[in-house]
């Protein structure tokens, strides 16, 4: 491992990237210029002089980053001190009692927790699903969640989308995800402690009103209520919302047949994956799930910096190509991604409830993978009908759906790699 040549090394000149399983930056290193790394988990005890850019599953900062922090990864922690600003999405980002952010902080993932005694300097945004700060926020807070918790000090106005109790889960779908992070249980919608500090105006938007302590906002408080126009609209007719789900079925029938038809295999090893590891299926599927929009908006981010790169050094109408094929590529990327959700999972948990059912009931008809598919997709395509449980059950079967073909593709690359 290239890390290797700087373990001895208190002062380091400069290096522009490093890799391996697990990568530490001792408290008595001095990286004194940018730093690139690409690990399984990456710890910083020492200083890096420029900006810190890593892409690891688990990123610990305890140290010193003296410019920018860029990091995408599962579970991103900063207990240290990040000069200038900090740009991160992960399922879960933490803010240690000790961290400090001199700039702004741009995150985006599931979960963002800012402990009692962490600081950001500057201006806060944040787009996921949960956020807790309990920390201090010396100017503005922007963020968009189901659940927000506000319990520290903010020098400035809050800007805030929320959701209420009947936008999320059930439960916490990365709790059934091996190795996930802790994080903490924000309550559904909006909370504010009587302890918090509101120092500007409070302006947020949700389906509905929560009760803000007046002694925690020295501003305004502006709530904006999320309505839903009828004009215009009625509602559909029993046999009109019928139909509606008879095309779903036959839509989902005539994708599945082709798909059973050109790949049997593909149909069936997925099946057998969701037999074999319905859990972990479940777990992966929701990392996945959750995952997907944050790296879209990474990539677009990243596209952004690089063609401003570009820029500066003068290449003329790069920059403006690396954004465009950027942005299709996303586009591309996000477009796939819904049709999986739309189609590809029901055809996966359909054949695979139909042929569970089948092999119990006449394992003759199981043996004919179209008979599966159309009472799976039967059964799918009824109880997701049902008002209120059809919504729960789809959005398990888009993550279970999802799962199922990550496990998948693992499978075939760790089989690909042995044959290598």
């Amino acid at each position: 491992m290239s890390l290797l040549l700087f373990v001895f090394v208190p002062l380091t000149k400069a290096f522009d990237g490093i890799d391996g399983e697990n990568v530490t930056i001792e408290a008595s290193e001095v990286v004194e210029d940018d730093l690139y790394v690409g690990a399984n988990k990456f710890v910083l005890n020492g200083t890096i002089k420029g900006d810190l850019i890593v892409a690891s599953a688990e990123t610990v900062i305890n140290g010193t980053v003296e410019g920018d922090l860029l990091a995408v990864g599962q579970l991103i922690v900063i207990n240290g001190t990040i000069t200038d600003d900090a740009r991160v999405g992960a399922m879960a980002i933490e803010l240690g009692e000790g961290a400090v952010i001199g700039d702004d902080l741009i995150a985006a993932g599931y979960s963002l927790h800012g402990k009692s005694g962490s600081l950001v300097s500057q201006d806060l945004v944040f787009a996921g699903f949960q956020a807790l700060l309990a920390g201090d926020v010396n100017e503005d807070v922007w963020v968009g969640v189901n659940s927000l918790q506000v319990n520290g000090r903010i020098g400035g106005n809050i800007t805030a989308e929320v959701g209420e109790e009947e936008s999320a889960p059930p439960v916490n779908p990365y709790q059934f995800m091996p190795d996930a992070p802790a994080m903490p249980v924000v309550p559904s919608g909006l909370t504010v402690d009587d302890a918090a500090e509101i120092g500007g105006d409070f302006n947020y938007r949700s389906h509905k009103s929560f009760s803000i302590p007046a002694s925690a906002v020295e501003g305004d408080v502006d709530f904006s209520q999320e309505t839903v126009s009828v004009d215009n609209v009625s509602e559909p007719s029993t046999g009109q919302a019928v139909w509606r789900h008879v095309r779903r079925f036959i839509t989902l029938a005539l994708i599945g047949a082709l798909l059973v038809w050109q790949a049997p295999n593909f149909v069936t090893r997925l099946s057998e994956q969701l037999s074999e590891k319905p859990v972990p299926s479940l777990g992966w599927g929701a990392l996945v799930y959750f995952a997907v929009p944050v790296l879209i908006i990474v990539l677009i981010v990243a596209a952004i910096l690089l063609a401003l790169f570009f820029g500066m050094l003068q290449f003329g109408n790069l920059s403006s190509a690396v954004i465009f094929v950027s942005l299709a590529v996303g586009f591309a990327f996000m477009v796939v991604f819904v049709l999986v959700l739309l189609y590809l999972t029901k055809i996966i948990v359909g054949y695979f409830v139909g042929h569970q059912i089948l092999q119990r009931v006449s394992p003759t008809l199981a043996n004919t993978p179209y008979w599966s598919l159309l009472l799976g997709l039967l059964l799918v395509v009824t109880v997701i009908a049902i008002p209120y449980l059809g919504g729960l059950v789809n959005w398990i079967i888009a993550i279970v759906g999802v799962g199922a073909l990550w496990l998948l593709w693992r499978s075939n690359k760790v089989t690909a790699e042995k044959i290598a």
